[in-house]
């Protein structure tokens, strides 16, 4: 009998080192749910002082644990969870005192403990720290969307080449052939509009080519972005000056609503690519005569620039995948003015180097108007207020 007591006693004091030094944290709860032992790694893991603070913790008012887990839990069901866990939100509930701050990703093991009877006297919990892991997961999903990313880049690309660029030099090569072969048979007429034809084709050229250099280089990181101090009323005449003749075509005036003290801070290179695509777009979904505004409002954040027509507008199901290169199609303006879609994207682009955010509103056969924020210079100043 006295060697029986012996193995036991040795048994439980073997559980107990086992207990004390496991480098998985342990707890143990009451079949209430209150904590009545942690181990070091626990104190270690949670950055508790020792483990007496902590003791009384109800696993029930866990914040991290979902409606169903605790109801799973109280009917005897052993779960395994993995959980984002949030040492801030611990300490702003005041649920017990931690030295950590922030996040760790935490891989939980819940089982409880049944006597003869199976009924529940407690539970025990195994926690491992697997923030490295998650970590490590997380950064493959970016790689993953990444390369997903850049393949749509490289197809896009491939597009643009294959299709949208070679357009408008086959119209240049076809006119101008034609015209060669029948110099002596052309009316001043029929000579004029080849010549109109061959124009428009060589512009849409020019700056789609224009555009996809720009585009390409800021896909590589190679863009070079210089922030500094504008004054945006005179950005965005300037802007407008490069693409007049293109409104007077049609026939399209502007009208902008801008101090002429506001400054904003901005790369002077992509904010006027980004104002001469939006206005751009503006005029060739434009009918004849209409009129593209420009205004910008101060915001709590920055500024608010928008562009707006009232031309023939984007349907919903296209609105919804406008800014996606992958899912881009084209749509002609309202002279059959030739587009990639390319400008959008490269708007995008460069409002996301400035930290800003751009969205579109619009509705079929009223109008669009295209939205972008930027940040103001240090301080807004009196003079710059709207």
């Amino acid at each position: 009998m006295k060697n029986e007591r012996k193995m036991v006693n040795l048994e439980d004091v073997r559980l107990i080192e086992i207990f004390k030094q496991s480098p998985i944290s342990i707890e143990l709860y009451d079949k209430n749910g209150f904590l009545l032992e942690v181990n070091q790694a626990c104190v270690d893991l949670f950055g508790l002082s020792n483990n007496i603070e902590i003791k009384g913790f109800n696993l029930f008012s866990n914040p991290h644990l979902t409606p169903q887990g605790i109801l799973d839990i109280k009917a005897g069901k052993p779960i395994k969870y993995e959980l984002e866990y949030n040492f801030d939100l611990i300490r702003e509930k005041n649920l017990y005192k931690t030295t950590r701050q922030g996040k760790c990703y935490l891989e939980c093991f819940i089982n409880p403990t049944v006597d003869s009877n199976k009924e529940i006297t407690g539970y025990i919990v195994h926690i491992n720290e697997i923030s490295e892991r998650k970590q490590a997961e997380m950064l493959l999903e970016k790689q993953a969307k990444e390369l997903q990313e850049l393949n749509a880049t490289k197809d896009k690309f491939m597009s643009i080449i294959a299709h949208d660029l070679r357009s408008p030099f086959n119209a240049i090569i076809g006119f101008s052939d034609l015209m060669i072969k029948n110099f002596h048979q052309l009316d001043e007429e029929t000579f004029l509009k080849g010549l109109k034809i061959i124009e428009s084709a060589s512009n849409h050229a020019y700056k789609l080519l224009e555009n996809l250099l720009i585009w390409a280089r800021n896909q590589t990181e190679k863009s070079q972005f210089s922030p500094e101090i504008l004054n945006l009323s005179q950005l965005v005449h300037e802007a407008l000056k490069t693409i007049e003749s293109t409104a007077v075509h049609k026939k399209i005036s502007f009208s902008t609503s801008i101090n002429k003290n506001l400054q904003v801070f901005a790369d002077q290179n992509m904010l006027d690519s980004i104002i001469r695509n939006l206005a751009t777009n503006a005029i060739k979904f434009s009918f004849k005569e209409g009129k593209v505004r420009i205004k910008a409002i101060l915001t709590e954040n920055g500024v608010c620039i928008s562009v707006s027509d009232k031309g023939i507008g984007i349907s919903s199901e296209r609105l919804a995948s406008i800014f996606e290169i992958d899912k881009h199609t084209n749509t002609n303006g309202t002279e059959n003015e030739l587009g990639s879609g390319l400008g959008l994207i490269l708007c995008k682009d460069f409002v996301a180097r400035h930290n800003g955010e751009i969205w579109i509103e619009s509705t079929l056969n009223k109008g669009t108007k295209v939205s972008f924020t930027l940040p103001l210079k240090s301080g807004t100043s009196e003079n710059q207020k709207l």
